[in-house]
């Protein structure tokens, strides 16, 4: 390496180290395997060792990244986006950027990184990785926002330094770093894209989900569940009192300790005796103590779950908290509104890592001067979300339809069948069928022509049978063959499919020579 190439890697190697502990306090909440420092002195020290978990760490990651999901691209010519659609299927992008942005809510950032694969040795063209926060990190320049450099640690050992033009593979030998391999690029974009959660001025990566807040509640919660399991211990063993006994009740005959818990079977024979100071006759006497509640444990992890929930916005019903009375609708509305603002405000975030994941995706196999072209194009898309307030399909329906009454010339646009709630494979499923229908509608009306039987306005096209269908499709084929069109676009526009045809053309086309 170069020492500016030795320097940059130096550096982002040793903020991941500096991080890497926090990161895995993080990560450790959320697997629920994170020990409490503090219990407190209310818990004896034969339950101190009592294993209890909590999952409201996985709630608040987990929530918010399932309501934030993108659909696809819209806003670039068609074939940007088909070119898209088509990497998104083969490098299997939408799903590892799943992924990314559920990392990016745990350790507040992740990393999504493009190499070319070894296609003889059977890898795709495109290699799509993710890392978290503990296995990569990137430089992004303050002004300009973009990433100027690029770590990916993929073991010990190896590591792959993202930079403008080139990507490099490291290879430790020994204790030091050397360039095992080298990718041109031919770009000068990194290859790396990052996602993060909440960024801020001060955080320029991002912020965790699980923050310091969040973690102090969570043990603040299972540290009132082990009291309450405390108290549930005590509650089922016996609490009673024998007073007045006679010590010679508890010892046998011989002068022996009786123990306790085999004198309770007889403890209703235990007869009274005589006090001898005062002379009074002394009747023994069983009484029971009364257990103690568990309403002030349940309103503590009430109240503790209120203090998570004013952190994270996760609904309180979400939370494992019994209410007394089921929530109506609106409540629910209510409770939901925090966070479907966070979930609002974070598509953006993610929207702005989409556009550069596919920017890095389409640079694959193009030169620089094709690369502007596609920028400047990539300027206009757009990435599409779902709605993060995940309404129900009768609210989706219900929607669409006010939607195509107040525009009606929009009725079968893609804007109006998202508003119905369909995503983008069904929306081209529905095209494609359109389209096919359309095709078969063409060839019926050119049937009836040919057949001498038009259409007459506002009467509804009868079904055919399939051989009279075929053997009409025939004549139009026919007819465009002797037209001059090739076999195979004939049988293309007459809706036939496996059809073979023999060398030769229509005794009705001749060549300029002929």
């Amino acid at each position: 390496m170069t020492e500016d190439e030795s320097q940059i890697h130096s550096e982002l190697r040793n903020r991941i180290q500096v991080k890497y502990r926090r990161n895995k306090l993080k990560l450790d909440y959320y697997d629920m395997k994170n020990k409490l420092d503090y219990i407190g002195f209310s818990i004896p020290d034969d339950m101190k060792e009592l294993e209890v978990v909590i999952g409201w760490a996985a709630k608040a990651v987990n929530v918010p990244s399932a309501r934030i999901r993108r659909t696809g691209f819209a806003g670039a010519d068609s074939d940007t986006l088909t070119e898209l659609r088509e990497l998104d299927e083969t490098t299997e992008f939408r799903r590892l950027e799943s992924l990314a942005q559920h990392a990016a809510a745990q350790t507040s950032c992740s990393f999504m990184f493009f190499t070319p694969g070894n296609e003889e040795a059977g890898e795709p063209e495109v290699i799509t990785t993710v890392r978290d926060s503990t296995m990569a990190s990137a430089a992004i320049d303050p002004r300009t926002h973009q990433v100027t450099a690029g770590l990916e640690v993929v073991d010990r050992n190896n590591h792959l330094l993202y930079l403008p033009y080139v990507t490099l593979g490291l290879e430790l030998r020994g204790r030091k770093w050397v360039v095992a391999s080298e990718y041109d690029t031919h770009t000068r974009r990194v290859r790396c894209s990052p996602y993060m959660w909440a960024p801020e001025l001060r955080r320029p990566f991002g912020s965790s989900r699980i923050n310091r807040a969040v973690m102090r509640h969570i043990d603040r919660a299972v540290r009132t569940i082990l009291r309450q399991e405390t108290n549930a211990e005590f509650y089922s063993a016996p609490r009673g009192v024998l007073e007045d006994a006679h010590n010679s009740a508890f010892y046998d005959k011989d002068g022996k300790r009786i123990d306790p818990m085999r004198a309770i079977g007889a403890i209703w024979g235990i007869p009274g005796y005589r006090d001898l100071e005062t002379g009074d006759m002394r009747t023994p006497a069983f009484k029971q103590l009364s257990q103690a509640s568990f309403q002030p444990h349940s309103e503590l992890l009430k109240s503790v779950a209120m203090n998570f929930h004013a952190e994270t916005d996760i609904p309180l019903g979400q939370l494992g908290v019994v209410h007394d009375n089921p929530s109506s609708a609106d409540a629910i509305r209510a409770a939901e509104d925090g966070l479907i603002a966070v979930c609002m405000n974070q598509k953006d975030f993610y929207a702005y890592s989409a556009k550069r994941s596919a920017l890095a995706l389409l640079s694959f196999g193009k030169s620089e001067a094709e690369m502007r072209d596609i920028e400047r194009e990539m300027s206009k898309i757009r990435p599409k979300y779902s709605n993060p307030a995940t309404p129900t399909p009768g609210a989706q329906a219900d929607s669409g339809s006010k939607f195509v009454g107040a525009f009606p010339d929009l009725q079968g646009s893609r804007v109006a069948l998202e508003r119905f709630g369909m995503d983008s494979e069904e929306i081209a499923e529905l095209e494609e069928y359109r389209k096919q229908q359309g095709q078969q509608s063409i060839l019926q009306q050119a049937l009836e022509s040919s057949a001498g039987r038009p259409a007459q306005q506002g009467e509804q096209a009868k079904t055919l049978h399939p051989k009279e269908e075929l053997k009409l499709s025939a004549e139009i084929l026919g007819n465009l063959r002797r037209a001059g069109v090739t076999a195979e676009s004939a049988a293309q526009i007459a809706g036939i499919t496996g059809a073979e045809f023999i060398p030769g053309a229509p005794e009705t086309i001749r060549t300029p020579e002929e």
